[in-house]
């Protein structure tokens, strides 16, 4: 268990983070979570590459900084 409950604002590392939820949820329960996360990405990287097969232009790594002012 680890030492106590997050704070709102405390800054946190991904290990101990990992750790407090390890905490409160059963690892089947998080393990489901991650493949069902997964299908999700694999999902979306299907869709993708279909609208890509179907004639639409991807957009560059370029394009996409500059879409967001980066």
């Amino acid at each position: 268990m680890t030492a106590g409950p997050i704070r709102p604002g405390q800054e946190l590392s991904i290990s101990a983070a990992r750790d407090q939820l390890a905490d409160i949820f059963p690892a089947d329960l998080a393990e489901a979570a991650e493949r069902a996360e997964d299908a999700a990405d694999v999902a979306a990287a299907r869709e993708a590459l279909a609208r890509i097969e179907a004639g639409e232009e991807p957009v560059s790594l370029a394009a996409l900084r500059a879409e967001l002012g980066l």
